[in-house]
């Protein structure tokens, strides 16, 4: 496995599990008649900042891997 497809991989896993976990959370809540969309909204702020951190780094990673070749 190459190391950018480490970082790809684990760069996945650090963006969809917590969002996946806090839309649980947000889905138990409303279970229990209790305010689900808090949760909610900070699922989709972690999907958004963290995914846009990821795709910084991702590109950092191949833009560092693009002026290796040159």
């Amino acid at each position: 496995m190459t190391r950018e497809t480490t970082i790809a991989r684990v760069l996945l896993v650090v963006v969809f599990a917590p969002g996946g976990g806090l839309f649980g959370k947000a889905v138990a809540e409303a279970a229990q008649a209790r305010p689900w969309w808090p949760w909610l909204v900070a699922a989709l702020v972690w999907l958004v900042v963290s995914g846009a951190i990821s795709m910084a780094v991702s590109n950092r990673t191949a833009s560092d891997r693009s002026a290796e070749h040159r």
